[in-house]
C-alpha cells in the first residue's frame, strides 16, 4: 500500500475514517453504475452505504490498533507488555511489603510458618511469617535481656560470650547484682551495640536488628532473647508501617512475648501502570550498557521493591556543591533491599569510580575482595495543596467535581521524581482534565509536617529529597 493516501506507508499508518469511507463507497457505486446516484440519508443506497461504512470503519480502526500495538509509546495493556518484552523489559507485577521484625521471648521458641503480626491500630493489615525454620534463639540474637538468679558471690566469674569473644568479670565482695551487670555492660559496649542496665537487668541490643549474634552465658541467665524474623504482608501494594508500630501478635505461640519492627520495611508496590512501564522503557534502553549513570538507574529499576531512583555524578577533581567526592556517583533510591541495591550499583558503576552516600554496605567481587558501596535514601518533603475552583457559567460543575480534582492532584503529585521541583502550573492541566465545568483555578502549596503559609510559589526540591503527596493534605473548595 506504499504511496496510497491511506493504510501503511513509509510515513506510518493512516486510518481511513467514516466520512472518507462513505465518500469512497458513493463514488465507487456511482462509477460502476455509470450514473449519479442518490446518497441522501433517506435514500436506499445512502442507508445501505451507511451500514457498510460503519463495519469497514471498525476494520480500519482495528488495523490501526494492531499497528500501534507494536510500539511501547502507543501500545497499552498486554500489547504494551509484549512490545516492551522485545527489548527484554518485563512489566513489574504487584509486590508485597516485607519487614524484618524482632521477635522476643523464651530461648528456643519456634515460630510456625504463617504466624501473623499486625501494626498497632491498623485495620485489615496483616504480616505473615515466611520462614520455615523461624526460631527465637540465642544463637541468632539481635537483642537480649540478661540477669543474675542470685546475689553475686565474691570471686565468682560472670561471662558473656558474643560471636566467640568472651567478656569476663570477677565479682568483688561489695558487688551487688547491679554492680556485676554494670561492669559487664562496660566490657560489652561497642559502636554496633546498645548496652544499658535497668532494674538489675542487662539490656543488650544490636543497632541494626537485621543482623544477629551468637551468645553464651556463664553464671548468668537469659530472661528474654530476640531474633529477627521475616514477615510478608498479606496484601500487595505500598504498605509501609512506621518503625516500632508492628507490635500486635495475632497468632499466639507459647514462649513468644513481644514483636517490633525496628528495621525499615522493604515496601511493596501495586501493578506497574502503562504510563510507568513506558517511562521505564524509555530509561531502560540503557540497561545493556555499563559505566553510565543511565545504566545504573535502569538496572536499579529491576531490583525488587525499587520504585524510584536517581543517579548523580561528580566528574570534577574537587568536591562539588552537594558534597560529592571527586569522580564519584551518588545514587538516591526508593525501596529495595540494601544488599540488592548495593550489589546492583557495584555491578553497573565504572571501575575506579567511588560511590557517595550515608548508607554503606559491603559487597564482594568475583575474586572475593570486599568493596564498600554507599548510597542514599531520599528525604520525604510533605506537600500540602489548596485548590479553589471557580465554576464556568457555560457548563455545569458536577457534584463530584471537588473529589475528582483532589484525586487528579494526587495522581499528578505521585509522579514527582526524586529531586524534581513541584511546578504548580503543571497541575492545572490535570485539574481541567479531571472534570468539566471549571472556569477558574487558584492553586497554592506549602510544605512541612503541618501546613505553614500557603503560597503560589513553586516548591524547590533538593537532589536528595522527594515531594510526597497524600489525599489528607489536599484541600479543594468551590469559590
Amino acid at each position: 500500500m506504499t504511496g496510497n493516501k491511506y493504510g501503511l506507508s513509509r510515513e506510518g499508518f493512516r486510518r481511513k475514517r467514516l466520512p472518507d469511507i462513505l465518500r469512497s463507497l458513493h463514488a465507487r457505486v456511482s462509477d460502476k453504475l455509470g450514473i449519479p446516484i442518490e446518497t441522501g440519508a433517506n435514500s436506499l443506497l445512502g442507508q445501505l452505504h451507511g451500514v457498510y461504512a460503519y463495519e469497514i470503519a471498525d476494520l480500519w480502526e482495528n488495523a490501526e490498533d494492531v499497528y500501534n500495538a507494536m510500539y511501547p509509546h502507543t501500545a497499552s495493556g498486554v500489547s504494551l507488555s509484549y512490545a516492551a518484552a522485545l527489548a527484554g523489559i518485563a512489566q513489574i507485577t504487584a509486590e508485597k511489603s516485607v519487614l524484618i521484625a524482632t521477635c522476643c521471648g523464651r530461648d528456643g521458641t519456634r515460630l510456625p510458618y504463617g504466624v501473623q503480626v499486625s501494626p498497632n491500630g491498623a485495620v485489615n493489615v496483616l504480616f505473615s511469617c515466611r520462614e520455615t525454620e523461624a526460631i527465637i534463639s540465642s544463637n541468632r540474637a539481635s537483642c537480649a535481656e540478661i540477669e543474675l538468679d542470685a546475689d553475686p558471690m565474691a570471686g565468682t566469674m560472670y561471662a558473656v560470650t558474643i560471636d566467640g569473644t568472651k567478656s569476663i568479670y570477677t565479682a568483688k565482695s561489695q558487688d551487688g547484682k547491679t554492680g556485676v551487670l554494670a561492669a559487664l555492660a562496660s566490657l560489652l559496649k561497642e559502636d554496633s551495640r546498645e548496652v544499658r542496665v535497668e532494674n538489675d537487668v542487662l539490656f543488650l541490643r544490636l543497632k541494626n536488628e537485621q543482623l544477629t549474634m551468637s551468645m553464651a552465658l556463664d553464671n548468668l541467665s537469659l530472661r528474654r532473647v530476640g531474633s529477627p524474623v521475616r514477615f510478608v504482608c498479606d496484601k500487595e501494594g505500598s504498605i509501609d508501617p512506621p518503625l516500632g508500630s508492628v507490635t500486635n501478635i495475632v497468632t499466639s505461640v507459647a514462649g513468644w512475648v513481644t514483636v517490633s519492627n525496628n528495621v525499615p520495611t522493604i515496601v511493596g508496590r501495586a501493578d506497574e501502570t502503562d504510563t510507568e512501564l513506558r517511562q521505564r522503557w524509555s530509561s531502560s534502553v540503557h540497561q545493556r550498557s555499563t559505566a553510565m549513570t543511565e545504566s545504573i538507574k535502569a538496572a536499579l529499576y529491576r531490583v525488587a521493591g525499587v520504585t524510584a531512583a536517581r543517579v548523580y555524578e561528580n566528574t570534577s577533581d574537587s568536591i562539588d556543591g552537594e558534597g560529592r567526592l571527586p569522580h564519584s556517583v551518588e545514587v538516591v533510591v526508593v525501596g529495595g533491599d540494601v544488599a540488592d541495591v548495593a550489589k546492583t550499583i557495584w555491578q553497573f558503576k565504572a571501575g575506579g569510580i567511588d560511590t557517595f552516600g550515608t548508607i554503606r554496605h559491603r559487597v564482594f567481587d568475583s575474586d572475593g575482595f570486599p568493596h564498600v558501596i554507599k548510597f542514599n535514601r531520599p528525604i520525604s518533603v510533605k506537600v500540602w495543596l489548596k485548590a479553589s475552583i471557580g465554576e464556568n457559567p457555560d457548563e455545569e460543575l458536577p457534584t463530584a467535581a471537588l473529589f475528582e480534582v483532589g484525586e487528579a492532584l494526587l495522581r499528578k503529585g505521585q509522579q514527582q521524581e526524586i529531586g524534581q521541583d513541584v511546578i504548580l502550573q503543571r497541575y492545572f492541566a490535570e485539574i481541567f482534565k479531571a472534570t468539566k465545568g471549571i472556569g477558574y483555578i487558584d492553586l497554592m502549596a506549602t510544605t512541612g509536617d503541618s501546613p505553614g503559609a500557603y503560597t503560589k510559589t513553586n516548591i524547590i526540591i533538593d537532589d536528595r529529597h522527594v515531594a510526597v503527596f497524600d489525599l489528607s493534605r489536599i484541600e479543594v473548595k468551590k469559590l
